[in-house]
């Protein structure tokens, strides 16, 4: 049965490794090098130039929430010479401080710790969506330290150019040291806009060349469902799991995948179109004449087109409290579709979980009972699979945008 987490829970860092883009961060930055290279200077203007294993190192400090010199230089294969004069080049970028003497377990002994510092650089993440665009800044543990909402008349690249521009000059205002921004958004259709109208439309490749030069540091454009899927898997895959999969119900319906702790992304930049799997052999047709798929039952579109008078899933929702049987009826059957695609990406793929977003949690509020008979129908499996639901708000797609930056930003030095 799926548990939920509320809005209130925070992210935190976790041992396990970021990966971005199909490619592992750690993995990425374990290159060997000659010992004489040393790291390059910082630059006041953005992230500080570093020698790829110094940034494994600090990468490895940061992520593990503070090593011992040994610790770092076991896991890099390094060095205790090479391993100090890392160490000081990072202290020396103002990246780590000493943190002290403590007892670690990987050697039974007393060891110097090094901390990562995070409070020096922050990373910007922009969400866009018709009508509005939602910022936040985060520093280096992903802790929101800065937000903004801006009401936009038309997506245009000149309208996201102008607020990212303004915002930026007032972060920098706050205090605020931008390493690095990300846009996201829906690369087939913005959610709310007119058809057709993807982030690519509004965020150009050669546009963001532009932007980058204007404004000194990267500058990405990425799928929603990519960035959620990288900031989900951090805080969510435990010790000894490294697969997950993702849903996100909505006007549309996305979907990701992490495997051997890495983000599959295909030929188009998505994990792949799940929307018109078969979920209800006897269920309606979508627009495209698929009978029966998971769009048709389950999103939030094809919810309210089939109660008559309803405008949003909302009045879905509250006319099912009310006890109106049809409206009852139409989110049982949503539920239950939602449970036969879960049952299918566990039997192909075989995740450690499963996670629920977008509008699931609202569908299967008082609903489980429909999304399991859905799920059993196609999964057999004795063994109860860890199925998770996630609440999100707009900001918090925000934040996954921004998370995504500052992996993006540590993973650059990829030479």
């Amino acid at each position: 049965m799926p548990t939920e987490r509320g809005l209130g829970d925070e992210h935190h860092a976790s041992t396990a490794p970021w990966h971005v883009a199909g490619e592992s961060v750690l993995d990425v930055f374990m290159t060997s090098a000659p010992d004489d290279l040393t790291p390059g200077s910082g630059s006041d203007a953005g992230w500080p130039q570093l020698h790829p294993t110094t940034q494994s190192a600090y990468n490895r400090i940061l992520w593990n929430g503070g090593l011992s010199k040994s610790e770092v230089a076991k896991k890099l294969g390094l060095s205790r010479t090479r391993m100090t004069a890392i160490a000081r080049d990072l202290e020396a970028a103002g990246l780590i401080v000493e943190g002290g003497r403590e007892q670690r377990a990987s050697t039974g002994r007393p060891a110097d710790m090094l901390l990562a510092r995070t409070d020096l650089f922050h990373f910007l993440g922009v969400h866009v969506r018709a009508g509005e665009l939602v910022a936040a800044g985060i520093d280096l543990t992903n802790k929101v330290v800065w937000e903004r909402r801006q009401h936009v008349d038309e997506l245009e690249p000149s309208v996201i150019g102008a607020q990212c521009r303004a915002w930026l000059a007032e972060a920098k205002a706050d205090g605020l040291r931008v390493a690095a921004l990300a846009l996201c958004g829906s690369v087939e259709r913005i959610d709310g806009a007119a058809e057709g109208v993807g982030l690519q439309a509004v965020a150009p490749e050669a546009t963001r060349s532009q932007w980058e030069k204007e404004f000194g540091i990267p500058v990405w454009a990425e799928d929603d469902i990519v960035a959620l899927t990288a900031f989900e898997q951090w805080p969510r895959l435990a010790e000894g799991q490294d697969s997950m999969a993702l849903i996100s119900l909505g006007r549309e319906i996305g979907f990701g995948l992490v495997a051997d702790r890495k983000i599959i992304l295909g030929a188009h930049r998505r994990a792949g179109r799940f929307s018109h799997v078969l979920v209800a052999a006897d269920g309606a047709r979508c627009p495209l004449g698929h009978r029966g798929c998971l769009w048709a039952e389950s999103s939030t579109t094809s919810i309210v087109h089939d109660v008559v008078g309803a405008r949003t899933l909302g009045d879905v929702i509250d006319r099912a409290a009310a006890g109106e049987q049809t409206a009852r009826e139409r989110l049982a059957r949503a539920a239950r579709g939602i449970g036969v695609a879960a049952g299918h990406i566990l039997n192909l793929l075989d995740p450690d979980k499963v996670i629920l977003t977008g509008d699931s949690p609202s569908i299967l509020d008082s609903r489980t009972e429909d999304f399991d008979e859905g799920m059993r129908t196609v999964y057999t499996v004795p063994d109860s699979p860890v199925v998770e639901v996630t609440v999100f708000d707009f900001l918090e797609w925000a934040r996954a945008a921004a998370g995504l930056a500052l992996y993006r930003r540590l993973a650059e030095y990829d030479h």
